[in-house]
């Protein structure tokens, strides 16, 4: 099931994560992107940006139902990501997500298909932050399909 997404707007105390953890952010969404986020210039759009698509993360691997007995097991994002998950658990306000309880966000897990389909959606939206010409209007918004087929390896970091 394709679906349209758009990733959520912050106000500027809304936003949790400082420089270098929207960079941590960024490189674990866009695994083939890292000497491009290492050199970009982090302002408060490009954190509102990384903070929209870890909600989005975290969210939709909801949404799919995460069952770790099916998967056994979960996949090491590396210290620094299980660090901002953690941070993420502790400030984000319920009513930002629509799937993830509470008690989700204690143990925040998210499927690398949904990153993977983050990381496809939103590498347009990368290079106009990169590159300058993204503007306070963008839209960060794009098309999704989380569906879950038995065929792909399911990763789940967290």
């Amino acid at each position: 099931m394709n679906k349209h997404i758009h990733l959520r707007k912050f106000k500027k105390e809304e936003l949790i994560f400082d420089e270098e953890e929207t960079k941590v952010i960024l490189r674990f969404i866009f695994k083939s992107r890292h000497n491009l986020i290492d050199n970009l210039s982090i302002n408060d759009q490009i954190r509102e940006f990384a903070q929209g698509l870890l909600l989005e993360a975290i969210d939709g691997s909801y949404a799919l139902g995460f069952i770790h007995s099916l998967f056994g097991g979960a996949f090491n994002p590396g210290a620094a990501a299980k660090k901002i998950f953690t941070k993420f658990a502790r400030k984000a306000l319920k009513h930002w997500f629509k799937h993830a309880s509470a008690k989700d966000l204690m143990n925040i897990k998210i499927y690398d298909i949904v990153r993977k389909q983050l990381e496809r959606s939103f590498s347009s939206n990368l290079d106009m932050y990169a590159s300058g010409v993204a503007t306070s209007k963008i839209k960060n918004s794009g098309f999704v399909n989380y569906n879950d087929s038995s065929k792909m390896k399911k990763a789940v970091w967290g």
